[in-house]
């Protein structure tokens, strides 16, 4: 899937991730792309998602303020009753 953050196409993967949870490219490599593991499902594929997603709006960030705020906005939307729509359903 696509997704524009902060004024750029980004490009949404589902990947079968070995040493990681997800991975993103630089915001100026050309064909930007965030990539979150297969095999995370609820709250952490939330969590991961807008991890990475942080990461690509606001490269510069330190890790551990990324780290935190991803964890508590995924734990305040999980407990909001946000879930991922699964295909079919509307």
């Amino acid at each position: 899937m696509k997704a524009k953050i902060r004024g750029k196409v980004w490009t949404i993967k589902r990947s079968r991730l070995v040493s990681a949870r997800g991975l993103c490219d630089h915001p100026e490599e050309p064909g930007r792309t965030i990539r979150v593991a297969s095999s995370l499902k609820d709250c952490e594929e939330l969590e991961v998602m807008l991890h990475e997603m942080l990461h690509a709006a606001l490269w510069d960030l330190d890790e551990s303020v990324v780290e935190t705020v991803a964890d508590d906005l995924a734990q305040a939307l999980w407990r909001l009753g946000y879930r991922k729509q699964t295909k079919g359903k509307a």
